[in-house]
């Protein structure tokens, strides 16, 4: 029994020690694999990180040399180096500090890195590893070398062409094939490949590809002051690339013209906005919110392969005046009323400040031209400023203006929309009367107003219409100084008929001398008005109209019959 006990005595203290000799050698085994540990508070001897950009939306995807070499995908985990890697610069608040004084933070957006075209989630997985060089990865950290920060992302850049070809740009890079010469830093070359692609947020191909691509252009170019249109500073590689008619679209032109300041300098020194308000072309009845087929950039804008042929146009009115023949690709009817009216005509005369399309519709931002009525004569103000403030105080403007009243006319109903009539011809002051009758004795448009109808043919009987009409008849373009409509109520200041500043009432005497510069009270009062005498209007005139239109007749029935009588007689007498 004694001897059983030993021996089990010997058994567990094997066991114990085995025990312990296991714990040691796992022990010293995680302890060997851990990572060392990292100097913090900005060591200069911390792993050169290229710079944390914000995501770019790249232009150009490099063409990929081979992908055998690189590693395969590995979403789930992570080679032990990197980990050790990601441990450290995941949330690490260290700093480079490089002798200019610039600083670089070592810390990386891990997610984001793992979303990039390098990252985890990627096809192929790039990671710490394969772009940082073994002398770089090595703890501890050999000590940065470049002298700034411009300096050290020169150099970083690098490390791209072990993937990926450089392609054709118009931005000259560094040949690093020698490896890094501080000589190019120093030459100021301007783009490298992360400057563009970014470091650790490198896009897809897909997001390359995005619309957003070109802000990264336009705005890189603002903030340095190189114009976008130099075409010595661009390759063909980009024309026939970004800027293809198979991607070209709206979001495309905007990425370029939708910030704002962007402006065009013309050889005279005219400066224009080239910026665009896509909002405001989207509400327009070109863009996406109308009824209408929408409308790209391309459809007017020809010269959008990039960089953009250079203007032939000396002057920004040059311009705009050229831009206004691409309307009539669509709108042929309303382009030949215009070359009909006074403003072509005027502007082939060498009139340059004549009216195009897009001096009274706008060019992004075209509205419906009369949604409000009012937006019209708005229009016209644009250049006729001094007959609109006219126009805005008398019956018709404040109706127009003040009501939106749809009834009262605005300057295209009396001049026209694209064939704009001169009116100091004879022919449009012969047919002045007729174009007052088309709203004057409509009996349904003056019935709200209780305005007679009767105004035209009270006009044509008496002498003035009679003889204009006469003239209209033989000849219209023949001059006529009888009066019409507008000599005596105006032509854009018609005031109602009992305005201390109208023509008619108590200043009728005035309005005759005018021509009639011997006239009287007697001659102005003789004036009876447009109203046919009525009960209403001019009772005594009804009466004596009524008591002539009975008695003539009868006298004349009656003579007749005396004549009549008498001739029976005197035959009868023979």
């Amino acid at each position: 029994m004694r001897a059983r006990r030993t021996s089990l005595r010997i058994v567990l203290l094997a066991l114990l020690a085995l025990g312990v000799v296991v714990g040691l050698a796992h022990a010293h085994s995680a302890r060997a694999g851990a990572p060392p540990p990292v100097a913090k508070g900005g060591s200069s001897s911390l792993a050169p990180v290229t710079p944390n950009l914000p995501p770019p939306f790249p232009l150009l995807l490099g063409l990929d040399r081979s992908s055998a070499a690189l590693p395969q995908p590995q979403p789930a985990t992570h080679p032990p180096v990197e980990t050790a890697c990601r441990a450290c610069h995941g949330d690490s608040q260290a700093e480079v500090v490089f002798p200019s004084g610039e600083t670089l933070a070592v810390a990386v957006d891990l997610p984001g890195f793992d979303a990039s075209a390098h990252g985890a989630m990627a096809s192929v997985y790039v990671g710490c590893t394969g772009c940082h060089a073994p002398a770089r990865y090595q703890f501890p950290h050999p000590p940065v070398e470049e002298p700034d920060l411009r300096s050290y992302t020169l150099a970083r850049s690098e490390t791209c062409v072990r993937c990926h070809d450089p392609h054709l740009t118009a931005h000259p890079g560094p040949d690093w094939s020698g490896g890094y010469d501080p000589a190019l830093s120093e030459a100021g070359i301007s783009v490298v490949c992360t400057d563009c692609h970014g470091d650790h947020h490198v896009q897809t191909v897909e997001a390359w590809r995005l619309p957003a691509a070109t802000t990264v252009c336009a705005d890189c170019h603002l903030n340095t002051g190189v114009a976008l249109t130099e075409p010595d500073r661009l390759s063909q590689h980009v024309q026939e690339g970004l800027f293809n008619q198979k991607q070209v679209n709206n979001d495309f032109c905007m990425g370029c013209h939708g910030p704002p300041d962007r402006a065009m300098t013309f050889p005279n020194g005219d400066v224009v906005s080239i910026s665009i308000d896509g909002e405001a072309f989207h509400t327009s009845v070109h863009g996406a919110e109308n009824n209408w087929q929408q409308l790209a950039c391309t459809d007017c804008h020809e010269n959008y392969n990039f960089p953009h042929q250079p203007l032939q146009a000396a002057t920004a009115r040059d311009y705009t005046i050229e831009q206004a023949e691409q309307c009539a690709r669509c709108h042929q009817t309303q382009q030949e009323g215009h070359q009909q009216g006074v403003h072509a005509q005027a502007l082939a005369e060498g009139n340059q400040d004549a009216a195009t399309c897009v001096d009274c519709h706008g060019s992004h931002d075209t509205a419906l031209p009369n949604q409000p009525r009012s937006r019209i004569s708005l229009t016209c103000r644009q250049c006729h400023s001094t007959i609109f403030d006219e126009f805005a105080r008398s019956v018709h403007g404040e109706a127009l203006l003040g009501d939106e009243n749809p009834n009262v006319p605005t300057c295209a109903e009396c001049h026209g929309v694209h064939s704009v009539n001169d009116p100091t011809t004879a022919l449009f002051r012969n047919r002045s009367p007729e174009l007052c009758a088309s709203c004057h004795a409509d009996e349904e448009l003056m019935a709200p107003y209780d305005i007679s109808t009767d105004v035209f043919e009270t006009y044509v009987d008496d002498f003035h219409g009679t003889t204009v009409t006469i003239f209209h008849s033989n000849d219209p373009n023949t001059p006529t100084n009888k009066a019409v409509c507008y000599d005596c109520h105006g032509v854009h200041d018609i005031r109602r008929p009992d305005d201390p500043e109208s023509g008619i009432k108590e200043n009728l005497l005035e309005t005759c001398q005018q021509c009639h510069p011997d006239a009287t009270t007697n001659f102005s009062d003789s004036w009876t008005g447009h109203h046919r005498p009525s009960l209403r209007d001019n009772p005594l005139m009804l009466l004596i109209t009524v008591f002539y239109a009975l008695v003539i007749p009868s006298t004349v029935l009656f003579l007749g019959f005396l004549v009549g009588t008498d001739i029976y007689r005197q035959a009868r007498g023979r």
